[in-house]
């Protein structure tokens, strides 16, 4: 893997060339998630992220923009998390320019028509209610809240109808100027690469005049868990969908490789003893996965499952079980060697394509500052040994499990 990092007009710019890919991907991320939201603005982010898409001053509308990738057959999207949101469009290698020529004018020139921006609240408001009505996506959002409550970091990225209702023109320019500066962003092109001076040329054309500093930071991480150890959501679904939750290593810790391991073993395949014994033996549910997530500030160790309702009590149980046998230390050789040897091989396919590329460099760069190459990552996770696995084991136990659901 080879990419190099470089300055340009005050922005901190990735290339990182592949040469087997017929494909392009130039990406702008910024630190501007959820995380930085107060209550009044919940869900900013996520409206702002949709109106940069409603028209500059070269394309002024949401077709003229869609119409200027579509001419070149280029896919391109946009997304916001708790703590970044991206934009990118991914091309053949010869249009280049005009990829970012249409993201420059989107985000440099966002007009933020009063016409759009009202029409996109309602498109949003049935986004929020279509996340709702997805017992999946409901779970996870509910459980967030309550794992961290009334803060940043506890409430949906999404936001409120209410505040969605609220934002005017003044909101988003007042939001974008303040996170959407040279020290808060960084472009990624990733790709086939064909002429890199050109490209360059056109970030410090395009780009110059942003804001230089930042006018918002990020809140201090809340620690405490809740007090509760079961909660749920009324929905009346189909099927209970849980969430079970423990704190687990955050994206700097060193265990964050063990605890990776361990959920890979636990259900993050379909060999895994919750894939296995909760849903092929006992046929409870139809998905069930563990993983552990890492963000800057937290880590959690999460297992998620729909399960029959006629049977929620007794698929309960069951899952505990397994979790109580791993949190005893009750891992094999084979197990572990498994875990390691799927790992190793989905990381390297996750990142062949120019757009999971710009994903995997950009997002490190941008949270933490420096990136760890495959290579890098691939080495960590052959060096773990069983027994530092065996040594986390005891987090799962129940004293730290946190049980959420919708029912």
């Amino acid at each position: 893997m080879h990419y190099t990092i470089e300055k340009i007009a005050g922005i901190d710019c990735i290339f990182a060339p592949m040469t087997d890919t017929n494909s392009l991907t130039l990406q702008i991320m910024c630190r501007a998630g959820s995380v930085y939201e107060s209550p009044a603005l919940n869900g900013v982010s996520h409206f702002l992220e949709h109106n940069f898409f409603k028209g500059g001053k070269k394309y002024p509308t949401p077709k003229a923009v869609a119409e200027a990738v579509d001419r070149f057959g280029g896919v391109f999207n946009a997304g916001t998390g708790n703590e970044t949101v991206q934009y990118y469009v991914k091309c053949a290698p010869n249009f280049a320019a005009s990829a970012l020529d249409v993201l420059a004018d989107m985000m440099m020139d966002a007009q933020f028509p009063r016409e759009e921006l009202e029409r996109e609240k309602g498109v949003v408001i049935q986004e929020l209610k279509m996340y709702e009505d997805n017992p999946q996506s409901l779970v996870l959002d509910k459980r967030q809240h309550r794992y961290f409550w009334e803060n940043s970091y506890g409430r949906p990225i999404i936001g409120t109808i209410d505040n969605i209702q609220s934002f005017t023109q003044e909101t988003l320019n007042t939001y974008k100027s303040s996170l959407y500066t040279k020290d808060n962003l960084i472009i990624v092109i990733a790709g086939k690469i064909t002429d890199e001076k050109e490209i360059k040329k056109l970030i410090a054309d395009y780009f110059s005049a942003l804001p230089t500093t930042k006018r918002l930071e990020k809140p201090v991480f809340p620690s405490f868990l809740p007090t509760a150890h079961e909660s749920f959501f009324e929905k009346k679904t189909e099927q209970n969908h849980l969430v079970i939750s423990a704190r687990g290593f955050n994206g700097t810790q060193p265990q964050r490789y063990p605890a990776k391991l361990l959920t890979t073993i636990l259900g993050g395949n379909m060999s895994s003893r919750l894939f296995q014994n909760i849903r092929e033996k006992q046929g409870l549910c139809y998905y069930i996965r563990a993983g552990h997530w890492e963000e800057p500030a937290y880590g959690d160790f999460v297992i998620r499952a729909g399960i029959d309702k006629e049977r929620f009590d007794f698929g309960v149980e069951k899952i505990f079980a397994e979790i109580d046998a791993v949190a005893k230390g009750d891992l094999t050789h084979e197990e572990f060697d498994n875990a390691k040897g799927f790992l190793t091989w989905q990381l390297q396919m996750g990142i062949e394509s120019s757009d999971d590329m710009a994903n995997f460099l950009g997002r490190q760069y941008l949270q933490y500052g420096t990136i760890e190459t495959l290579e890098e990552i691939l080495d960590k996770i052959s060096a773990v040994q069983w027994e530092e696995v065996k040594d986390i084991c005891k987090i799962l136990k129940r004293d730290n499990l946190y049980l959420y659901y919708v029912k």
